[in-house]
């Protein structure tokens, strides 16, 4: 279905972003990383199932005890914000098919509520098939579901920080690109996608409390053995050559000089926090700054690929 003609005074011209659709982006990613922060701060306790049901805790909107209870507030103000989210995420569809010409930002932000109503599912299934709902030894199903939505959670964010990015002046004035830059991109945004997946077993399957950082050696090479071992060793080398990646591109390019600053700072940002994240390994606070400081680095990353490749559409 077409989206239907915007009036002259409210369209966007050839050089002009559309005002209102652009700051209704960046207020719903300003939410959604509230979102990720609420979600990364329950898993850093361990409080994902503070309640057995779900979409309701405890079969209320205002559980008792979600005030005055850590886990409680955590699990449930989660999922108030995620409620919230879904209804922005919807206005946003809304506003893109009445306001936006361009076909396909129209179908990114249309994606972005599949995204959204597929990560309420995700976490929905990680909660009902938990052993504590369904029985049994072992959690293979919820953490499976969990690992999901924490994967779906960054791709969520990505999504959206490439639709703000295309209500930008410097999408819309992109010009040129060559196919060196674009294939760094590809290949930095792959890079960092893989290190997102290893860290969210680690941390679903809480390896993180399991690591040690008795010398400062572990700060690359984690201590014991087993799968933990190599998941954690696996994020940690991966880190590596994703910030080796995200520093190539960020070098390459006529848009360089404006990607170099943002994406340094969070590279550094990033590897700071999990280095603190080894040295303390039980802090949950480190954990989830950690997580969000990564959907941060990701999500820019992505918005800047996109650009990159929107600049070599552009020249042709």
């Amino acid at each position: 279905m077409q989206a239907p003609d915007a009036s002259p005074s409210s369209a966007p011209s050839a050089d002009r972003p559309d005002g209102l659709l652009k700051w209704l982006c960046f207020a719903t990613l300003a939410w959604a990383v509230l979102v990720l922060q609420a979600g990364g701060f329950t898993t850093s306790i361990h409080a994902g199932m503070a309640f057995l049901d779900w979409p309701l805790s405890n079969g209320s909107v205002n559980p008792p005890g979600w005030l005055t209870e850590i886990d409680k507030f955590a699990e449930h103000s989660h999922r108030l914000a995620a409620t919230g989210l879904g209804l922005l995420c919807l206005a946003l569809a809304f506003g893109h098919h009445r306001r936006e010409p361009r076909r396909a930002v129209r179908i990114a932000a249309y994606g972005l509520v599949g995204l959204v109503l597929l990560q309420g599912g995700l976490g929905g299934l990680r909660v009902l098939l938990d052993k504590l709902n369904i029985g049994g030894e072992g959690n293979l199903k919820a953490v499976s579901f969990a690992i999901a939505h924490a994967v779906n959670a960054q791709l969520t964010i990505a999504l959206l920080a490439v639709i703000a990015a295309s209500h930008t002046q410097a999408w819309r004035a992109a010009r040129g690109g060559a196919a060196g830059e674009r294939r760094t991109a590809k290949l930095a945004v792959a890079a960092v996608f893989a290190v997102i997946v290893f860290g969210a077993v680690m941390r679903q399957n809480h390896f993180t409390a399991w690591v040690t950082a008795a010398g400062a050696g572990e700060l690359f090479l984690p201590a014991g053995d087993g799968l933990p071992w190599t998941i954690n060793l696996l994020h940690r080398s991966g880190a590596l050559l994703a910030g080796l990646a995200i520093l190539a591109f960020a070098a390459t390019g006529e848009r360089r000089a404006s990607r170099w600053l943002p994406l340094a700072i969070l590279l550094g940002a990033q590897i700071s926090l999990g280095v603190l994240s080894i040295r303390l390994p039980l802090n949950p606070h480190v954990r989830t700054v950690h997580l969000v400081v990564g959907a941060a680095l990701f999500s820019t990353l992505c918005a800047q690929a996109a650009l990159a490749h929107r600049a070599a559409r552009t020249a042709a």
